[in-house]
């Protein structure tokens, strides 16, 4: 619209000019309006009062030919160049809205929820599950999550430019199961993605990624979020380091629940950062192969910057293998957050590769230190297409790391690793 704006003025002249021009403007605070008042809820049924607006913008245009014509020119060109998810189609009960696809992310937190807000906050509460929904723009980049930007002066979340979270519902543990199973049982491969997050985590920045996560790698199964009370802040290293500890029962619980109830075949989980300290620990303590018969289990296991004490990691990971069918781990000696993080512990780190890079059995590990993965270049599992694309030859395509494209393999003293090709 922004571009087809200045042509009016070639076709419209006078009084017709000003009543066109007064006709967009209120048309534009309509919709402006309803989107932002509906936003929070992101549900189905708010698409058609954002439609109705929006026809009405499309409708001042329209009236004035050939601006109608030039409008619906400059969408088609807009819907070209779009990337959408693919290439296999999403999900049922994922949705189209507002030039955005609806992500529902079943998740389970034991942050305390904070009353008249959206979600939950950065103090510890009891384990609570339920289902949210992030939309995940039509022009989203993979390996974005993109932020709000300024639109008539004002910072507001547009679905349509911003990967947003909207609707939070909570459930019983019963009622998760029953979703959980009912959404499997209407896919074809019986798989859910955990994603776990790390340290500096808010709730909604937690429930984007996960959802941004499942987005980027095509993933047709069940996407879900556990999300343990981060402080959100750089400040709240301490605080964050206490409160992962505190939830490793909870989040075995919501293991136990998950491989038991829900019917799942395979349980994928993906960690970064500290959130790896949730994980490795609550796996090495549980085993998952001793479930009931007929539980789900453990599919690929993937850490990403482990912000873990690289010989606990060594120490805790023959168990976890041997529960799972893969384990992946990605570092990177260019991962500031990790030496700052090695500094304060005085030992080396998980998710740092060099000279003490982990290689053991049953892991396969993957060095990113060749990519350009940012300032920090700590959260790459999210932020990086060619991180993204290895991780979607792993969990879409069950390939080794032999096949993935961009790898080569380096001899190691302990076996051999596998590394990211230079960029050029």
């Amino acid at each position: 619209m922004a571009r087809v704006w200045p042509k009016a003025e070639e076709f419209l002249h006078g009084a017709e000019l000003e009543r066109f021009e007064a006709r967009v403007l209120v048309a534009l605070r309509a919709l402006d309006a309803v989107q932002h008042t509906l936003c929070a809820a992101l549900t189905p049924e708010t698409h058609q009062a954002v439609d109705v607006a929006a026809r009405e913008v499309a409708a001042a245009f329209e009236a004035h030919e050939p601006l109608g014509a030039l409008l619906l020119a400059e969408f088609d060109s807009l819907a070209e160049s779009q990337e959408r998810f693919g290439p296999e189609p999403p999900p049922p009960d994922w949705i189209p809205w507002q030039r955005a696809l609806l992500v529902p992310v079943l998740y389970a937190t034991d942050r305390a929820a904070v009353p008249g807000e959206t979600g939950f906050g950065v103090e510890r509460g009891a384990l609570t599950y339920g289902e949210l929904r992030v939309g995940i723009p039509d022009d989203h980049r993979m390996g974005a999550a993109e932020k709000p930007r300024l639109w008539r002066l004002g910072f507001r979340d547009d679905p349509a430019k911003a990967a947003t979270l909207g609707s939070v519902t909570t459930s019983t543990a019963r009622e998760f199961a029953r979703l959980a199973r009912t959404r499997l049982a209407k896919g074809e491969v019986g798989q859910a993605l955990v994603f776990v997050h790390g340290y500096n985590v808010t709730f909604p920045d937690a429930a984007i990624r996960a959802a941004q996560i499942a987005y980027d790698l095509n993933f047709t199964g069940v996407p879900m979020l556990y999300s343990w009370p981060s402080k959100g802040t750089v400040r709240g290293y301490v605080a964050d380091e206490n409160a992962v500890s505190r939830s490793v029962p909870n989040f075995q619980a919501f293991l136990r629940h998950v491989l038991t109830e829900t019917g799942v075949g395979e349980l994928h989980v993906v960690a970064h950062s500290m959130g790896n300290r949730l994980l490795t620990q609550a796996l090495a303590d549980l085993d998952t192969t001793s479930l009931p018969h007929g539980s789900g289990r453990l599919g690929q296991v993937i850490f990403t910057a482990p912000d873990v004490d690289a010989e606990v990691f060594r120490q805790r990971l023959p168990h976890i293998a041997r529960q799972a069918k893969g384990c992946t781990l990605y570092a990177s000696s260019a991962d500031r957050a990790l030496a700052v993080s090695r500094s304060l512990a005085a030992a080396p780190r998980a998710g740092q590769s060099g000279e003490g890079i982990v290689v053991a059995p049953g892991l396969d590990t993957i060095d990113a230190t060749e990519l350009d993965t940012g300032l920090m270049g700590h959260s790459y599992v999210g932020d990086h297409r060619s991180v993204l694309a290895d991780v979607y030859g792993l969990l879409r395509q069950a390939l080794p790391p032999s096949k993935r494209f961009g790898l080569v393999s380096v001899p190691h003293a302990d076996g051999s690793y596998w590394s990211f090709q230079p960029q050029k």
